[in-house]
């Protein structure tokens, strides 16, 4: 995504009833919404609350990609692998690879000339990203899968991805 305007304007596609859904949805007009998002008749771009409200509504990730990707991060998705079996981990490791095969075309295509050029290394990092959080996925899929247990020996797929996104980390003050 190039910038907010396009951010604003993908998680309003993705919701449904679009753009005067989402006016709707965060409780202004869409002629207010409008203004908003071309910065018309003196108003501002939206809040960073209304930015949050937006991906929230919308159920995408776009505005953390958004960032992510401003900052030279890398976004990844936290799997939901509550019935996880060792099938849909053959399948995310198929789909690992079909990524990284991806990634391997484009840089052998993109040096054809024996250069690459900046919208060349622009898509080879896109599908990079790609790759590496499809990666992500089967890891956190194997840790799921054959890491922790519960007492039942089932898998504990909730805590692996609460442990594996951070989020138990102690804070010290």
């Amino acid at each position: 995504m190039l910038g907010l305007k396009s951010v604003v304007k993908a998680m309003c596609a993705a919701y449904p009833g679009g753009r005067s859904a989402m006016a709707g949805a965060l409780d202004m007009t869409e002629t207010r919404f409008n203004n908003n998002l071309y910065e018309k008749n003196g108003c501002r771009f939206f809040e960073i609350d209304e930015l949050i409200a937006m991906e929230d509504i919308s159920g995408t990730s776009y505005l953390a990609q958004y960032y992510a990707h401003r900052r030279g991060g890398l976004y990844v998705d936290i799997p939901q692998l509550d019935e996880l079996d060792q099938v849909e981990l053959f399948s995310k490791s198929v789909r690992t690879a079909a990524h990284r095969g991806q990634v391997d075309m484009i840089i052998q295509s993109s040096l054809a000339d024996g250069v690459i050029d900046e919208l060349e290394a622009e898509k080879i990092l896109d599908f990079h990203r790609q790759h590496l959080a499809a990666r992500d996925a089967e890891v956190r899929a194997v840790l799921a899968l054959f890491g922790k247990k519960s007492k039942a020996g089932k898998v504990d797929a909730p805590s692996v991805q609460l442990e594996a996104s951070g989020a138990l980390k102690t804070c010290v003050e």
